[in-house]
């Protein structure tokens, strides 16, 4: 039986809750590193790496590391890319330019786009209410960019559209983890090759478009947002594929709202955000997008 087969546990909804509110700390937590002045593929590196190298210290204790081989590689190095390497540099970008509540709300369109990319490869069939939240997004997208919503300052909404580069990537990630991921791989060893795998794209990156490594100067206002991503991610990743195993892709599709909600609430207790009127109702296209999209059939991050 699969997973989807089996009750939710209540270790294992307790585990989804968790790394919702996780997750949704990434954005605040990008504003941080933002206004600290870390570069933005530098510090898509550091936390990455410093959570990677503290996950395979425990895969070498517990024995893990065997078995490992190129198709490992080949995943980690794609996952790592797609949801740490690049996007957290774009995110981290963007955010000194918007509100971390209004990033979190490109969140909305990674479950949607995962189901566009599976319908367009033939992974999924295609269903028209993927098509009615496609649209609905778009419209919560059209909304915060209006000039008159009020929600993003005129010259700033390029950096929005830059953001939505990472939802789009996080999606490529969702269904590569269905192509590549080994059948035997456990949570912890996926974690951490991801993780690491992500810090050495950020090394590419970095090196290709001549982006510094570290702040110029760094200091003590650097370390905060640095030792919070570093926990996140030593937390979240490995958390993120035991519960997809254990529940499976389609209850894990909840872990949208939970994030979005947690991110939204997290900017707003750490900044005293006030998002402008036409940010809710475009939260609500956009959320309401996504569950059209996630009901039809199972879904992932």
């Amino acid at each position: 039986m699969t997973a989807a087969a089996h009750p939710v546990k209540r270790r294992d909804a307790a585990n989804l809750l968790g790394a919702a509110a996780l997750y949704g700390g990434v954005f605040p937590i990008n504003r941080l590193a933002a206004e600290a002045g870390w570069p933005a593929v530098a510090f898509a590196l550091w936390p990455a790496a410093a959570a990677g190298l503290a996950l395979l210290l425990l895969v070498l204790l517990r024995g893990e590391a065997r078995g490992v081989g190129r198709r490992h590689v080949v995943a980690w190095l794609a996952l790592g890319g797609l949801v740490i390497g690049a996007p957290i540099g774009i995110l981290v970008e963007a955010a000194k330019h918007l509100d971390a509540s209004i990033l979190t709300l490109v969140l909305c369109l990674s479950p949607i786009l995962t189901l566009v990319i599976a319908a367009s490869t033939g992974s999924e069939p295609f269903d028209r209410r993927v098509l009615l939240g496609m649209l609905l997004g778009t419209a919560g997208i059209a909304l915060i960019v209006w000039p008159e919503s009020g929600v993003i300052v005129a010259g700033n909404v390029k950096w929005f559209l830059l953001a939505l580069i990472a939802p789009a990537m996080f999606a490529l990630a969702n269904n590569c983890a269905v192509w590549l991921r080994p059948p035997a791989a456990s949570a912890l060893v996926m974690a951490t090759g991801t993780l690491l795998g992500g810090a050495l794209i950020a090394v590419i990156i970095a090196l290709v478009i001549g982006a510094p490594l570290a702040p110029a100067e760094p200091g003590a206002g650097h370390v905060p947002p640095f030792v919070l991503a570093s926990l996140l991610n030593t937390l979240f990743y490995p958390l993120f594929f035991l519960i997809v195993a254990a529940i499976g892709a389609a209850r894990f599709s909840i872990f949208n709202y939970l994030a979005v909600a947690a991110g939204i609430l997290w900017s707003m207790a750490a900044f005293g955000e006030d998002p402008a009127p036409a940010f809710w109702a475009a939260g609500t296209l956009m959320l309401l997008g996504m569950h059209i999209a996630l009901r039809p059939r199972a879904s992932v991050r």
